[in-house]
């Protein structure tokens, strides 16, 4: 039998839990298709629900520029991408021609190498060569992270996915989570990776079939570089593949975590401060994971820094 106390002990319990419940904060973090991605977004999720009280974070997949369009919008609060590509959908240059000024940067993380990778019979010295012989070539989805650096690499040497048609040869939209296997397949001759050095999805390809890696040389430094702003060429090591005995030039980009001005001030404070005081989490996830620290947290940043993560920036010394 319910009695006037029972009930009021029921409606405060309710209101208590639709007060709980209206308390959280949800915290989704477009990590991705493959490579490093996830593996960052879990871990990063699994900080955040374990030191971030009241937050409750889980990872989306999803090509990283539309993630970014998601932050923008307000359907996901942050995402992992190139600090680069985020600087190009602020301005509505990324492929999907979506501007989203509200995008902001919360922490630098890793850098990737962006490595041409060739099937070991095929006999080219550089990407020229697309534009004179029947080819196929990876080049990704159109809105997908690699798809600006594929571009960009492509404009070193005065090409675009046209010239590659022109000679013959055929362009591979297929996702970057197929991607391994298509090259092991045959399927492709010529594709595009990112990602650390050594990087876990080359090594399969290392043991089978082999692989060649493609540098950039001379004037094409120079026009990778112009094509796509805010990246460089760095040596990638010889010697962690069977098939790269040597160092290789190769385009060099650099990660982040973006969320948007919807992001109350406090949330993105407390998720930068979680970050680093525990950013040793994150060694050792993958190679390259060790690059992670407080030092290099605004690296290529291409975007204004979220008021919060400002905020816990100048608490730490590292910005004014």
């Amino acid at each position: 039998m319910f009695t006037r106390r029972t009930m009021l002990g029921v409606s405060a319990a309710m209101l208590g839990a639709r007060g709980a419940a209206a308390q959280t904060q949800f915290v989704r973090i477009g990590s991705g298709l493959a490579g490093t991605y996830p593996v960052f977004g879990a871990k990063m999720a699994e900080i955040i629900n374990r030191t971030v009280p009241g937050a409750r974070a889980s990872t989306l997949p999803g090509p990283t520029e539309q993630n970014l369009v998601r932050v923008h919008r307000g359907e996901a609060e942050l995402c992992l991408s190139y600090t680069f590509q985020t600087y190009q959908v602020a301005e509505g240059r990324g492929e999907l021609r979506v501007p989203s000024p509200d995008l902001r940067h919360i922490m630098s993380t890793y850098g990737s190498f962006h490595m041409v990778v060739v099937q070991k019979t095929i006999d080219i010295e550089d990407l020229g060569a697309l534009a004179r012989r029947p080819l196929r070539v990876w080049l990704g989805p159109r809105a997908s992270v690699f798809w600006p650096m594929n571009m960009a690499v492509l404009a070193a040497y005065g090409l675009t996915p046209d010239d590659i048609t022109k000679a013959g040869g055929v362009v591979n939209t297929a996702g970057y989570q197929n991607l391994t296997q298509i090259f092991q397949d045959g399927q492709v001759d010529v594709a595009f990776f990112a990602g650390p050095a050594p990087y876990s999805l080359l090594l399969q390809l290392d043991r089978s079939p082999g692989f060649r890696m493609l540098g950039l040389h001379g004037d094409a430094v120079a026009r990778f570089e112009a094509a796509l702003p805010g990246t460089g060429v760095r040596p990638h090591p010889g010697g962690l593949y069977q098939s790269v005995p040597n160092p290789v030039p190769s385009p060099y980009v650099f990660n982040h975590v973006a969320a948007s001005t919807r992001m109350p001030e406090e949330l993105a404070y407390r998720i930068t401060k979680s970050m680093w005081e525990n950013y040793r989490e994150f060694h050792g996830l993958f190679p390259g994971a060790d690059e992670i620290n407080p030092q290099t947290a605004l690296a290529y940043n291409k975007v204004p820094v979220h008021p919060g993560a400002a905020r816990y920036y100048r608490e730490a010394g590292i910005m004014r």
